[in-house]
């Protein structure tokens, strides 16, 4: 029946005068703006269900040339909120919106719903147009309606054109075409829980769902234009488009979670946070709240006399890095600093992660934020697991909670040093190259470098910890002042250190100040595949404003570039392990490390196959290098 409805090509509408790309949209109504979302007079009716299911077949009609989605949600997370209803529009503007789980009614069954839309949803030539993409095939799936061919996600374009502007729907119609949309936000009634979606009128649903859906494919097509001028079409092609379903999947696996780990270190955390307070109170002579700032800067500066410079509005700091700054005076710091790290562990992640887990195949699923930080690194949350501390024993022991299930194990696969590579890369400092092409430790061949030590002769370890602090803080921009302080140096030792780095590195002194100079010239930097960060604090009046923009124009081509060959290699692996190894599973992406999931038996070939696709992922001037490991936990395979 789908079939027999595909039509002759519908004409194409006008375009919007002076917006490049874009479409009319019958303008809205000014009361349409402001609808009553709860209002008893003009509660639908059968009469009016009727009339929008005549919508639904008009649009349905036109759906060939491609379709335009509205998942209207109840619940934050996509892949388990209910869904409410379902805007829908033609390319032409037609459009309509689907009542589905609306408290006052009318609905349509969810098996109606299935009969007229799952054809064109699973359609693979059918084009989807969605502001989130991944959001909105979430919800249909949890409907059990495929969507297939999505295309166009208006919250990446957006994010590719200027990461750091509002993405969202009532903002790009407004920059874009130039028009309000009306709010569906519920009322919200004091002492009463927030209502959900569900709780708004359907009428209103209806008639502002329309308006916002009609929006979809004419700011769509502005975007597309945009990034075609820029030459950046092929950065959401073959690149952000192709990533959605790598972290679709990822989010429906979850990766299982072993709570009898968790509840045992919560309970020795407790035990040891005890002793902590006890031994706080020891030395401040009195019990007192220790997350009260207050009364521990009467305890630090009062009581025991230790001096500092820094003041907020209500007294003096109690920071971390006051405390850092006190701990090697007095022990009251520095066992303040162990209470503060693993009480914040403790909350966060011993306690918190059980609850996390869902009930249904015990696995935490995360969700993974593809538009987040402003140099296109991957970002998660719900649990956030990208911000488990590796630093503390305590910390990293959290790993132990991940596990893989019976006859199956974890492969973990990491990019060593890939910010460094990419600098080597993007540089072309030789000597940089010639380290990494020879397989050297980077930093001890740094060390080396800068400090005349001898290949054959023994190198003080010291002096390797120095050189990696400057190896990673050149990155962003570190001064002398920083790494003096870092390093516990005198500032002109710092300084000599920092001329000596930038002698035998002279490539990346040169790559540093001409990025800069280019960011004031163009108004951007640049990553190795082409994404781009706007930095308008280059020109300010201000010098912290514009000292930060120059910190971001050094770091942005190199954070940036390591994120995009990241994404890239989650692409591959995905994709060969579909084509080689389709039990094994994709799971996490943490910085420059992937998580997979598989068979045992399949173990060996698949970590070749996972760090063979990493390491293929970009062509540059030195190796991508891949340490990989594999076992029962993730720290096991880490």
């Amino acid at each position: 029946a789908w079939e027999e409805r595909r039509l002759p090509s519908v004409a194409a509408p006008a375009p919007v005068a002076g917006v490049a790309g874009a479409t009319a949209v019958a303008p809205m109504p000014a009361e349409q703006a402001s609808l009553d979302l709860w209002s008893g007079s003009a509660l639908a009716t059968d009469e009016m269900l009727d009339e929008w299911v005549a919508e639904l077949h008009a649009v349905r009609a036109r759906a060939l040339h491609g379709l335009a989605l509205l998942p209207l949600l109840a619940g934050g997370d996509p892949r388990t909120a209910t869904l409410v209803g379902l805007g829908i529009a033609a390319r032409d503007g037609t459009s309509a919106y689907v009542p589905i789980a609306h408290e006052a009614g009318p609905n349509v069954p969810l098996d109606s719903v299935k009969g007229w839309l799952a054809g064109a949803l699973a359609d693979p030539t059918v084009p989807k147009t969605a502001h989130d993409l991944k959001a909105c095939t979430h919800a249909l799936a949890t409907l059990g309606l495929p969507c297939e061919a999505p295309t166009l996600d208006l919250h990446l374009l957006s994010f590719l054109l200027d990461p750091e502007r509002d993405h969202g729907l009532p903002a790009l119609a407004r920059d874009v075409l130039g028009r309000a949309l009306p709010s569906l936000e519920p009322r919200v009634v004091r002492g009463r829980p927030r209502p959900t979606l569900a709780a708004v009128a359907a009428h209103a649903a209806h008639d502002a769902a329309r308006a916002m859906v009609a929006t979809l494919e004419p700011v769509a097509a502005a975007l597309v234009a945009q990034l075609e001028a820029r030459e950046q079409w092929p950065l959401y092609t073959d690149l952000e488009r192709p990533l959605v379903p790598v972290l679709l999947d990822m989010e429906r696996t979850g990766v299982a979670l072993d709570r009898a780990v968790l509840a045992e270190m919560s309970e020795r955390a407790a035990i040891d946070l005890a002793r902590l307070e006890d031994e706080l109170a020891a030395l401040a002579g009195e019990r007192i709240n220790l997350a009260s700032g207050p009364q521990l800067s009467r305890v630090l500066f009062e009581k025991l006399g230790l001096k500092t410079r820094r003041r907020t509005k209500t007294g003096f700091s109690t920071d971390q890095t006051v405390l850092e700054e006190l701990a090697a005076a007095h022990d009251f710091p520095r066992r303040l600093l162990e209470w503060r790290s693993l009480a914040k562990l403790k909350s966060t992640y011993l306690d918190a992660l059980p609850a996390e887990a869902d009930p249904r195949d015990s696995r935490v699923h995360t969700t993974f934020h593809q538009a987040g930080a402003a140099t296109g690194r991957l970002s998660s949350s719900d649990p956030n697991l990208q911000n488990i501390p590796m630093r503390s024993p305590q910390g990293r022991a959290i790993r132990r909670a991940f596990v893989a299930p019976p006859g199956r194990l974890l492969v973990s696969a990491d990019y060593s040093q890939i910010e460094l590579r990419v600098m080597a890369h993007l540089s072309g400092d030789p000597a940089l190259i010639e380290a990494f092409a020879a397989g050297e430790d980077i930093h001890a061949s740094t060390a080396r470098r800068v400090f005349g030590v001898a290949a054959g002769d023994a190198l003080d370890p010291t002096l390797r910890a120095r050189a990696k602090i400057v190896n990673f803080g050149i990155m962003y921009g570190m001064g002398a002042r920083s790494l003096s302080q870092q390093m516990g140096l005198a500032l002109a030792e710092a300084e000599d250190f920092i001329r000596n780095y930038f002698r035998v590195y002279a490539g990346v002194r040169a790559f540093l100040d001409r990025t800069v100079d280019e960011a004031r010239r163009q108004g951007y930097v640049q990553t190795l595949l082409g994404r781009r960060r706007w930095l308008p604090g280059l020109a300010s009046a201000h010098g912290g404003e514009r000292s930060n923009a120059e910190r971001a124009a050094i770091n942005t081509p190199l954070q940036g570039s390591a994120a995009d060959l990241v994404k890239l290699a989650m692409v591959r692996v995905h994709g060969a392990l579909k084509h080689s190894h389709p039990s094994a599973r994709l799971l996490l992406q943490v910085h420059d490390e992937l998580l997979v999931e598989c068979d045992a038996a399949e173990a060996g070939p698949v970590a070749d196959v996972v760090a063979g696709a990493m390491r293929g992922a970009w062509r540059m001037r030195v190796p991508l290098e891949v340490s990989v490991g594999r076992g029962p936990t993730w720290l096991d395979a880490h």
